[in-house]
């Protein structure tokens, strides 16, 4: 029995780059849902193997910067030896600690849009993971979220590893995180669009402004 989180194990990441994946969380119904256009500074957080890259980098304007976010450094060196072989360009990859409260670091421009794609569930609470992307950003970003319906499925993980679409949205609110647009890919993935709600207080620790 392996000591690794299930989103650690390299059989998982080569799952979230097969074809079984594509057919499972379609990029393009996903990326035809958010507009991306007007916004400088993009973060993927929880990039993977960057399955989202392309896709991420295509609705995007010509001379906006993508940030691929990752907490394993092994994954990091894959992207960073794909951006070299394929010299994808406003493209920048950088290691964060995983922490319960994430906050971007400081000499990351301030992004517009956070994407999160099955991401958030692998938190303790991830309620308090989109309070510290929302610090992150400008004020009225959005936090865009994809993730795991709590259904049974032959890959990835296990049902209880999964925080449902009604669960998410809880825990959103609970801290004052208001839930723009909600919607479901298939009977196993979901969407979300967040941003700050009218009640968001940002505390002494919001260290981006």
């Amino acid at each position: 029995m392996s000591d690794l989180d299930y989103y650690e194990e390299i059989s998982y990441q080569e799952f979230l780059l097969s074809s079984r994946r594509r057919e499972l969380c379609p990029p393009e119904k996903i990326m035809e849902q958010f507009k991306f256009k007007n916004y400088q500074n993009v973060v993927d957080f929880g990039m993977g193997l960057g399955f989202f890259t392309p896709y991420l980098q295509a609705s995007m304007n010509p001379d906006a910067h993508l940030w691929g976010v990752e907490c394993q450094q092994d994954l990091i060196d894959l992207n960073l030896k794909k951006r070299v072989s394929e010299d994808i360009q406003n493209f920048s990859v950088f290691f964060m600690d995983k922490t319960d409260h994430p906050m971007l670091p400081q000499w990351v421009p301030i992004p517009e849009v956070i994407f999160s794609a099955m991401c958030l569930s692998t938190f303790p609470d991830p309620g308090l993971a989109m309070d510290g992307l929302i610090r992150s950003m400008k004020k009225g970003g959005r936090i865009i979220i994809i993730d795991w319906s709590k259904m049974e499925f032959p890959e990835g993980p296990a049902i209880k590893d999964k925080v449902s679409m009604d669960k998410m949205v809880y825990l959103a609110e609970l801290y004052h995180i208001r839930v723009v647009k909600s919607f479901r890919i298939n009977e196993y993935v979901y969407g979300l669009e967040v941003t700050a709600g009218e009640d968001f207080l940002f505390g002494y620790y919001d260290f981006r402004e």
